[in-house]
């Protein structure tokens, strides 16, 4: 087994990164681990909340049962 110093193993991977990033193939892979419920819960209430939220001050609009419309802060209003 060929036998390598930390350092430039460290510099090898970083160029190999940074290379990735360049070219723009380095995507960010999906979670693997299951929430457990605490966390689960946690972000189910801080969603519920933020949508809330977004309703009561027209951000987010029911356009159709199943449509909605979520206008961004740098959009202008009268954009379709």
């Amino acid at each position: 087994m060929r036998r390598m110093r930390w350092d430039e193993l460290q510099a090898q991977r970083r160029a190999n990164l940074l290379d990735m990033l360049q070219r723009g193939t380095l995507q960010r892979l999906p979670r693997t681990r299951p929430r457990d419920r605490d966390e689960e819960r946690a972000l189910s209430l801080i969603v519920q909340a933020r949508w809330k939220r977004w309703l009561e001050t027209g951000k987010l609009t029911m356009l159709a049962p199943r449509r909605w419309r979520l206008r961004l802060a740098n959009m202008p209003e009268d954009s379709p």
